[in-house]
C-alpha cells in the first residue's frame, strides 16, 4: 500500500466506492424493470381486464334491473322507452363484450369468458323471450304478466351469470392483488438491497476516506513539523517517509533543500569569518596608510621648508652676482684710472674670491637639498605606489563583501586617485630636482673657472703690473659671464618657487590622502559591525553535523 502514490490512492478510493455504486445501480435497475414489467403487465392486462369484466358484469346488472323496471311498469308508453333502454344497454354489453373478447390472451380468461358469453346469450334469450311475450299480451290487448316470466325463466339464469361474472371479476381483482403483491414484493427487496449497497458504499467511502486522511496527513503532520523546526533554524532534522509517493518525493525535495540551505549557511559563515578577518586586515592597512600619510605630510612640511631656504639662497646668488658684477665694472673703471687702482683692485679680488667661495658654499649646499629633495621624492614615489597598491587591495575586499563593501569601494577608488596624483607630482618634482642640480652643477663649474681665473689674475697683478690693459680686458670680459651666471640664479630661484607651489599642492594632497583615510576608518568600523549583525544573525542556526 505504501508503494502506491497519493493519486492512485484516491483513484482506487473512488473506482471502488464507484464500483460498488455501479453494482447497486445495475442491481436497483434490474429490479426496477422487473417492477416495471409488473406494472405494465397490470396496467396493459390485468387492469382492462378486471375494467372490463366489471363494466359487463354492470351492463347485465342494468339490462336485469330494466327489465324488472320493465316488469312492474303498466304504462305503454314508457314501456315502449323502457325497451329503447333495454336495447341500447344490450348493445353496449354486447360491444364490451366483444372488446374484453379480442383483449383476452390467457386460457383461464378464455374458459371463463366462454361459460359467461354462453350464459349472457341465455340470458338474452330469455330477456327476448320476456318482451315477445309481453308485447304479444299487449297487442292482443291482455294484461302481460312478465313477473312470473321473469321469476321463472330470467331470474336462474341471471343468477348464474352474475356468479360467471362475479367468478370472472373476482379472478382479475385477485390477479391484480397479485401483482401488486409482487410489486410491493420487488419495491421491498429493492429497499432493502439499495440500504444494504449504501450501507456497503458508505462503509468502504469512510474506511478508503480514513485510510486516505490518514495516508496525507501523516506524512503533511511531519513535514509542517520539520519546516516549524528550521522556522527555528534547526536545519539538522531530515523527513524519512519510507512510501513511494508524492508526499516521498516532497520529502526528497525538502531534504535536498535543507541540505542545500546548510550548505549555504555554512558557506556564509565561513564567508563571515573570512570577512571579519579581511576588516580587521583592512583596518590594519587603513591605519599604517594613515600613519604613512601623516609621515607623508610631515616630510611635505620639511621638503617644502627646504625649498623655502633654496629659494632663499638663490634669491642671496643673485644679490650676490649682482654685487660681483657691479664690483667687476667698478674694478674695470679704477683699472682705466691707473696704477694706483691695482691696489684697490686687489682687495677688489680678494673679495671677489670671497664671494665666489660663498657661492660654491652656496650652491654646494643647493645640491645638498637637492639631493634630500630628490630622496624625499623617491620615498614619496614608493609611498604612493605603496598606497595605489593597498587601495587596489582594498577594492578586491569591499568587491568580494558585496553590497556592504560598497561605501569602502568608493573610498579606496579615491585614495588610488589620489595615489596616481602623489605619483604625477611628484615625477614633476623629480624633474624639477634634475634641472635644479644641472643648473647648480654649471654654476659650480663656472664658479670654479670663475675662481681659478681671479687667482691667476691676482699673481699676474702681483708679477705682471704692467699687463693692467690686459687685466682690464679680461675683467670687461667677465661682465657678460657673471650676466649669465645672474641669469642662471634667477632660474634657479624660480625653480626654487615651483618647487615650493609643488610641494604646496602636496601637502595639500597628502592632507586630502588622511581625511579620506579617516572616511575610510569610518567605513571600516560600520563594515564591522555589518559583519558582527552578520555572525548573530547566522550563529543562531544549528546545522547538521
Amino acid at each position: 500500500m505504501k508503494s502506491l502514490t497519493i493519486r492512485h490512492r484516491i483513484l482506487v478510493s473512488f473506482a471502488a466506492v464507484l464500483v460498488v455504486m455501479s453494482v447497486i445501480a445495475v442491481i436497483a435497475y434490474a429490479w426496477f424493470l422487473q417492477t416495471q414489467q409488473e406494472a405494465t403487465e397490470v396496467e396493459k392486462g390485468i387492469l382492462p381486464d378486471l375494467s372490463h369484466s366489471t363494466e359487463i358484469m354492470i351492463g347485465q346488472m342494468t339490462a336485469h334491473s330494466l327489465l324488472q323496471e320493465y316488469a312492474l311498469e303498466d304504462n305503454p308508453s314508457d314501456k315502449r322507452t323502457l325497451e329503447s333502454a333495454i336495447a341500447s344497454n344490450r348493445d353496449q354489453v354486447q360491444r364490451r363484450m366483444d372488446d374484453y373478447e379480442a383483449k383476452i390472451v390467457s386460457d383461464v380468461d378464455k374458459q371463463n369468458y366462454a361459460a359467461v358469453k354462453e350464459l349472457a346469450n341465455q340470458f338474452r334469450q330469455t330477456e327476448t323471450a320476456v318482451l315477445d311475450a309481453s308485447r304479444a299480451a299487449l297487442s292482443k290487448g291482455e294484461t302481460p304478466n312478465e313477473r312470473t316470466a321473469i321469476k321463472n325463466t330470467v331470474e336462474p339464469v341471471f343468477l348464474k351469470l352474475q356468479s360467471a361474472l362475479q367468478a370472472m371479476v373476482e379472478d382479475h381483482r385477485g390477479e391484480a392483488n397479485s401483482a401488486t403483491q409482487r410489486i410491493g414484493s420487488i419495491v421491498r427487496t429493492a429497499e432493502v438491497g439499495l440500504s444494504a449497497g449504501l450501507l456497503i458504499a458508505l462503509g468502504l467511502a469512510l474506511l478508503l476516506g480514513y485510510l486516505l486522511f490518514r495516508a496525507i496527513t501523516g506524512p503533511l503532520t511531519r513535514l509542517v513539523d520539520a519546516v516549524q523546526l528550521m522556522r527555528q533554524g534547526d536545519f539538522s532534522d531530515r523527513i524519512d517517509l519510507r512510501r513511494r509517493d508524492e508526499f516521498s518525493v516532497l520529502a526528497d525535495g525538502f531534504n535536498a533543500m535543507a541540505d542545500d540551505l546548510t550548505t549555504l549557511i555554512g558557506q556564509v559563515q565561513r564567508s563571515g569569518i573570512q570577512v571579519s578577518t579581511s576588516i580587521t586586515g583592512i583596518a590594519a592597512t587603513s591605519k599604517q596608510q594613515q600613519a604613512t600619510a601623516t609621515e607623508i605630510a610631515a616630510t611635505t612640511t620639511e621638503i617644502r621648508a627646504t625649498a623655502k631656504e633654496i629659494s632663499a639662497t638663490s634669491n642671496e646668488l643673485v644679490r650676490t652676482m649682482n654685487e660681483v658684477s657691479t664690483v667687476a665694472e667698478q674694478t674695470a673703471v679704477v683699472a682705466g684710472g691707473g696704477q694706483a687702482g691695482l691696489a684697490r683692485m686687489e682687495e677688489t679680488m680678494h673679495q671677489v674670491m670671497e664671494a665666489a667661495a660663498a657661492i660654491n658654499s652656496k650652491l654646494a649646499i643647493l645640491s645638498e637639498k637637492a639631493g634630500s629633495i630628490n630622496q624625499v621624492v623617491t620615498t614619496i614615489t614608493k609611498v604612493a605606489d605603496q598606497t595605489n597598491l593597498l587601495s587596489l587591495n582594498a577594492s578586491i575586499e569591499a568587491e568580494k563583501a558585496g553590497q556592504y563593501g560598497r561605501g569602502f569601494a568608493v573610498v579606496a577608488t579615491e585614495i588610488r586617485r589620489l595615489a596616481d596624483q602623489t605619483a604625477v607630482s611628484t615625477y614633476d618634482i623629480e624633474q624639477m630636482v634634475k634641472d635644479i642640480q644641472s643648473a647648480v652643477a654649471a654654476g659650480v663649474m663656472g664658479m670654479d673657472k670663475f675662481s681659478e681665473q681671479v687667482r691667476r689674475g691676482m699673481q699676474e697683478i702681483q708679477q705682471v703690473g704692467g699687463q693692467l690693459f690686459e687685466i682690464i680686458q679680461q675683467v670687461q670680459g667677465l661682465v657678460p659671464r657673471f650676466e649669465v651666471a645672474n641669469e642662471g640664479m634667477q632660474a634657479q630661484a624660480t625653480g626654487a618657487g615651483q618647487i615650493s607651489d609643488t610641494l604646496t599642492q602636496l601637502s595639500e594632497a597628502a592632507q586630502q590622502t588622511v581625511e579620506s583615510l579617516q572616511q575610510s576608518a569610518l567605513a571600516i568600523d560600520e563594515l564591522n559591525q555589518v559583519s558582527g549583525g552578520l555572525r548573530g544573525s547566522i550563529s543562531r542556526f544549528k546545522l547538521r553535523a
